[in-house]
């Protein structure tokens, strides 16, 4: 989904940037990804779901590598919990516990922010199905940011409405979306930006704030979008 949604491309650019900065050596299937199938299979489409796998476990093996990194948390959960029970056990991270790990060694050179208090959104795939909570928020701190947990977080976080295919459905008759009403808890903080780590959190909740009429005061950013380099470590 991160490579075919032009809402989201530009996180897939900005994780490449920083990875590149690191020196870390990666590369991507191009013409020979597939999509996950995570979200096909939540829908019961078991059999499209295994056909995608195939593929994408069959082009995996052509490649030379030691992990894979997704900036998907949805991809995340498929290749990691799923494609083992198709042959295909994989060390997967997300992007954000690699970055972790980069700046822990010193691998980035961060030109931290101004201190400014954002909250953080846990993807349901990262956080309470593959218990990703503590990457992200080091992030967050890392970058120069104070960071303000909304009351349902970490394993009590709340889903955005978009997963098991629901991103795709109608929702007409629907009196709040969750996205909605995920923004309302936030404008209660009092913050001025909304941290995501998943594409379709990026999506559903960029057109909760439009709905609502507060994209202006509540900025909807990834995480790799608040990391700031310095100068001296972009060449």
């Amino acid at each position: 989904y991160a490579s075919y949604d032009p809402r989201v491309q530009d996180v897939t650019r900005k994780v490449a940037e920083l990875f590149t900065a690191a020196g870390v050596d990666f590369g991507i299937l191009f013409d020979a990804e597939r999509n996950s199938g995570n979200d096909v299979r939540r829908a019961g489409e078991e059999g499209l779901f295994e056909t995608l796998a195939q593929s994408n476990i069959d082009a995996i093996r052509a490649c030379s590598f030691n992990r894979i990194v997704t900036t998907d948390p949805h991809s995340l959960n498929a290749l990691k919990n799923d494609y083992r029970h198709f042959g295909g056990a994989f060390e997967v991270l997300h992007y954000t516990a690699l970055l972790a790990e980069l700046v822990a060694a010193g691998r980035l050179d961060i030109a931290p922010a101004d201190g400014a208090t954002v909250t953080y959104h846990d993807p349901c795939y990262l956080g309470r199905y593959n218990g990703g909570f503590d990457a992200p928020r080091d992030l967050i701190r890392a970058a120069g940011y104070t960071l303000h947990d909304m009351p349902r977080c970490r394993e009590n976080s709340f889903c955005c409405g978009a997963g098991g295919g629901r991103i795709w459905q109608g929702d007409d008759g629907v009196k709040e979306r969750p996205s909605e009403n995920r923004i309302r808890e936030a404008l209660g903080l009092g913050v001025g930006i909304f941290v995501v780590a998943c594409p379709k959190d990026k999506v559903m909740y960029t057109a909760a704030t439009d709905a609502l009429g507060v994209a202006i005061s509540l900025r909807i950013l990834d995480v790799a979008e608040l990391i700031n380099l310095r100068e001296a470590s972009r060449a």
